[in-house]
C-alpha cells in the first residue's frame, strides 16, 4: 500500500451558490480516493483571509491547536491536532534552516475548513496537522521556497501514511487584499460590509482585473510533473497574470513537493477566475 496521497483543491467549491460542474464532481472523486487511502494523518497546507493571524502574520506556521471559525457557511468545532508531532516538526524545520513559527492555537477560516469537510467529512474525523502559508498579506514566500518547505515536511513524515492537502486558488483577484495589511481586527459583519464596499469601488472605478486562463494552465502543468524549473517563472508578475488570489497556490506547491509525485488534474474550470481539483 502506498504511504502518501496528495489532494489539492480550490476552496468554497461545494457551496450551494458554487457552480454544479466538473470541479464539484471532482471533489467527490477525491473524497472517495481519500476514504480508500485511509490516512493516519492529514498534513494540511492552508492559508488565511486575514482572519486568524492579525497582529503577527508569519510566512509559515505549524498550528498546534486549532478550531474552525465557521465563516462562509463553513464547519465549526475543534480539529484533532497531534500537537506533540507538530512540535517535533517545528524542531526539524528549524534544524533545516526554515524560519517557521509555532502557532500554539489558531481559529482557522474557510481556507482550511471547507476543504477539510469536503475531503474528510468533519474537521475532527482524522488527525490534521495544519501548516499555515501566508498568501493574503504580502510579502509572501516564493513558490520555490514553498516547495522547499513542503519537501522537508515530506521527508519528516516519510515513514507515515499521510494525506497531503493544499487548498486555495487558482487565478482570481480580490480587491480587498490590494490594501496593505494593518492588523485591524473586524467582526465578520464588519468584514463583509468592508468587502462589499471595496468590491463596489473596484467595479465603479473599472479596476477589476480581466484574467485569462493561461496562468492556471501553466501552474497545473508545473504540478503535473516533478521538475522544479517552472517554480521561478510561475511567480513572475503574479498579480497581473493570475491576480492576487493566485498566491494561494503556494499551498498547492507545498503539498505537491511534500508528496513528491505529479498531480493529475481531475477538473479545471475558468470564468472570472480559476478553480480546480488535482490528485497524485
Amino acid at each position: 500500500m502506498k504511504n502518501r496521497l496528495t489532494v489539492c483543491a480550490s476552496h468554497l467549491i461545494t457551496l450551494p451558490s458554487a457552480p454544479f460542474g466538473p470541479v464539484r464532481e471532482a471533489i467527490a472523486t477525491a473524497r472517495d480516493a481519500v476514504t480508500a487511502f485511509d490516512p493516519e494523518l492529514v498534513v494540511f497546507f492552508g492559508t488565511d483571509h486575514r482572519r486568524a493571524f492579525r497582529s503577527v502574520v508569519p510566512t509559515f506556521a505549524v498550528v498546534l491547536e486549532a478550531t474552525a471559525q465557521g465563516d462562509v457557511a463553513g464547519p465549526v468545532g475543534s480539529y484533532d491536532v497531534p500537537s506533540a508531532l507538530g512540535r517535533s516538526l517545528v524542531a526539524d524545520l528549524v534544524a533545516g534552516e526554515f524560519d517557521v513559527a509555532t502557532a500554539y492555537e489558531a481559529a482557522l477560516d474557510h481556507a482550511f475548513g471547507h476543504t477539510t469537510r469536503d475531503l474528510l467529512g468533519a474537521v475532527d474525523a482524522t488527525p490534521v496537522l495544519p501548516i499555515f502559508v501566508n498568501c493574503a498579506s504580502p510579502p509572501h514566500a516564493t513558490f520555490r521556497r514553498a516547495a522547499s518547505l513542503g519537501r522537508r515536511v515530506g521527508e519528516f513524515f516519510a515513514d507515515r501514511r499521510v494525506l497531503y492537502v493544499g487548498s486555495g486558488g487558482l487565478a482570481h483577484d480580490l480587491p480587498g487584499f490590494r490594501e496593505p495589511e494593518t492588523g485591524e481586527v473586524l467582526t465578520e459583519e464588519e468584514r463583509q460590509a468592508w468587502i462589499r464596499s471595496v468590491n463596489e469601488k473596484a467595479r465603479s472605478e473599472g479596476t477589476i482585473r480581466e484574467l485569462v486562463r493561461t496562468w492556471d494552465e501553466a501552474f497545473l502543468a508545473g504540478v503535473g510533473g516533478t521538475a522544479w524549473e517552472w517554480l521561478d517563472s510561475i511567480g513572475a508578475d503574479l498579480v497581473e497574470r493570475g491576480g492576487n488570489g493566485a498566491a494561494e497556490c503556494l499551498t498547492w506547491t507545498a503539498a505537491w513537493a511534500a508528496g513528491g509525485q505529479p498531480l493529475r488534474t481531475l477538473a479545471h474550470e475558468f470564468d472570472t477566475g480559476g478553480r480546480a481539483v488535482a490528485i497524485s
